[in-house]
């Protein structure tokens, strides 16, 4: 009896869903165009059945059109997070991924239910989550998400990280053994490669993801080579944890669509993934979580200072010269952690903000976060961009965006995925009334 109500509760949310939605008209005082990287005044957006119609100005107002005003807003397509983890909660502890990896598996997807709305309620239209989700419990979250498509991002995966003995890992303890076989796919030879491959196609996953290397072992070229051959025929991107420059660069040279982390990555390969159309995911952190992630691992006084400084110089200057090298930057968080004062969703979005303090112009750092974002996932003609045409993913934050950044990226205003009202509810008398002063 149980499971036949469920059937119909999740037959009916779809149903729901899939009904005409409301005609919108959204004022806003601020738009920000990621095409062009600008923002433009005093603007309106025209949504009819899940899909923008018209951005402008003055536009003509069908009828039956709900309009709201949000004139003290500044309006931008749904951020992307091209680096989640949603299916794993690491506390900051040395065996974090291990014990984390012991939760199971139902356990895990409902958790990554909660990671998933609270990623949507900071912003976050759309996610790429790339693996250590288990044995594909991904695609379960992403179905899920795809039924119920209020609750949370829309969802691309990558299953199990293709990765060289080890997985992230060197000789874990064995009592932690069971987390390579659990969380990656080890592959030995370029025919063991393909086969990983072919066996992440059957599943169904949107893109392939690559551990380049641990402690001490690196996929050897002909292992990437053989993977990035099958993925590329069968039109799947690949990307590349990468954290040395030689396997990055390694990755770069056997066709690899991005590389993730890149911390230290020279101006030579840098160069080299600009001439190749390469794209990087810096996974950085603004100056305040660097401090708090510091401090959470025991650091003190100067030492912790210093080391948090360091770091921070680190980062800046990679993402400074990849910028100038001409790598196209896409945003992703890596964020996974349970970190006192740092909430899931938040913790995402502040990779924007570390952008922003290695010193890139609030415009290009929007870029990152949704038109670059969507061009690497290749869905760039669904979302990215707040145009006719495009699916209505739109965030509305408080204030101005442009000029107040890091006070208005964590003041979300008013969520709209897809056409739908998604948060705060649209269903609420309150929210409604708040939101809608000027409905009519």
């Amino acid at each position: 009896m149980r499971h036949i109500l469920t059937t119909l509760l999740v037959l009916l949310s779809v149903s729901l869903w899939a009904q005409p939605s409301q005609k919108w008209l959204f004022k806003v005082g601020k738009l920000y165009d990621a095409e062009h990287k600008t923002f433009l005044t005093n603007q309106q957006i025209l949504v009819v059945n899940g899909i923008i119609q018209a951005v402008g100005p003055n536009l003509t107002k069908p009828v039956n059109t709900k309009v709201i005003n949000l004139g003290q807003c500044t309006a931008t397509p749904g951020l992307m997070d091209m680096h989640t983890h949603l299916l794993i909660h690491q506390k900051q502890r040395k065996d974090g991924l291990e014990m984390a990896s012991k939760v199971p598996a139902n356990e895990r997807v409902r958790q990554g239910l909660v990671f998933a709305k609270l990623n949507l309620e900071a912003g976050i239209t759309t996610v790429r989550d790339l693996g250590n989700s288990g044995q594909y419990l991904d695609l379960q979250l992403q179905k899920r998400l795809a039924h119920e498509r209020t609750i949370g991002p829309t969802m691309y995966v990558s299953g199990p990280i293709i990765s060289p003995p080890g997985g992230q890992f060197y000789k874990p303890a064995a009592a932690d053994s069971f987390l390579i076989d659990q969380e990656y796919r080890v592959v030995k030879g370029a025919v063991d490669a393909k086969a990983a491959v072919e066996e992440h196609i059957q599943r169904g996953v949107n893109v392939i993801k690559v551990c380049m290397n641990n402690d001490k072992r690196v996929l050897a070229p002909e292992e990437i080579k053989a993977i990035v051959e099958r993925a590329h025929q069968q039109g799947l991107s690949v990307t590349a944890h990468a954290t040395y420059d030689e396997s990055a660069r390694d990755a770069v040279l056997a066709g690899v669509d991005g590389i993730e982390h890149g911390y230290s990555l020279s101006d030579s390969t840098l160069q080299l993934m600009a001439q190749r159309g390469t794209y990087l995911v810096p996974t950085d952190v603004s100056k305040k979580t660097a401090d708090i992630k510091v401090a959470g691992i025991g650091m003190v006084g100067k030492e912790a200072e210093d080391y948090a400084t360091n770091f921070l110089k680190a980062i800046h200057n990679r993402l400074r010269r990849a910028v100038a090298k001409g790598v196209t930057i896409v945003a992703g968080s890596d964020y996974y952690g349970d970190i006192a004062l740092i909430e899931r969703g938040k913790g995402a979005v502040d990779v924007l903000l570390a952008y922003h303090e290695a010193g890139v112009p609030v415009g290009d750092v929007l870029r990152y976060a949704t038109y670059n974002a969507a061009k690497a996932q290749g869905i760039a003609d669904k979302v990215g961009l707040i145009k006719a045409g495009q699916k209505a993913d739109i965030v509305f934050f408080s204030g101005d965006l442009e000029h107040n950044f890091a006070q208005s990226l964590f003041s979300v205003k008013l969520i709209v995925k897809e056409g739908h009202l998604v948060h705060p509810p649209a269903d609420t008398s309150a929210g409604r009334k708040n939101l809608s002063a000027g409905s009519r």
